[in-house]
Order: C-alpha cells, then structure tokens, then sequence
C-alpha cells in the first residue's frame, strides 16, 4: 500500500522541521522586540541586529536541506550545523536586544513642557 520507501524515515526530518519553525519564529520575535521596544537604537545594535538575522536566515536555510535529507546519519548531521548556527544566531539576538535596553535616550521635549503644580519664573 502506501509503505514509505526503503531509504526514507517515516519521521521525514520532524526534528529539522521544527527547527524551521524556531528559525522563523527567532526573525520574527526579534522584528517585533526592535518594533515595539520605545528606546534609541545605536547604528552598532542595528548592525548586531542584521547579523543575528542573516545567521538565523543560515540556519533556517541549513534546516529546510536536512528535511529534505534523505539518508538519517547525513540528516542528523546537517540539523546539527542547523543547531549551532541557531544557538549563534540566539545569542547574537539576544545580545542585540539586552544592549538596546541599556541605553539611555534623552528627552529634548521634557525641558519645554512644564509640569502641573510647577510654575517657572
């Protein structure tokens, strides 16, 4: 009937394609931090930001070729290159995203507006 062929795992790479999903999931959380969080971003964070992003782009790519891996051992192997670029590309997006909060913005508009109960003169 419908038997799956010799060569081929009845799994088909789940693993990696859960992988997938955590790269996808990773690239969008941090678009979502950077368009939420309300503090100045530096042109290094960006940068940091854009590296983290192509690496998890790497890993996603390596992921998508271990499901469609046909040989477990080979399959194995490319998920777990798929696995250390997910852990850098992480680190690096996490690392972006602790240094945005460590900065401190300026309010140039707070000197102008005068606060309630308070009269300058």
């Amino acid at each position: 009937m419908n038997e799956p062929e010799p060569t081929e795992r009845p799994d088909g790479g789940r693993a990696a394609r859960a992988l997938v999903n955590w790269n996808l999931a990773a690239i969008g959380a941090g678009f979502g931090w950077f368009a939420y969080i309300d503090a100045p971003i530096t042109d290094a964070a960006m940068w940091l930001f854009v590296a983290a992003v192509l690496v998890l782009l790497a890993s996603l790519i390596v992921a998508l070729a271990a499901t469609e891996t046909v040989s477990p051992p080979r399959r194995a192997r490319v998920r777990r290159v798929s696995l250390l670029l997910f852990v850098a590309g992480m680190t690096v997006l996490l690392a972006t995203a602790t240094a945005t909060l460590n900065l401190k913005g300026t309010d140039s508009d707070a000197d102008d507006t005068p606060t309630a109960g308070v009269s300058r003169t």
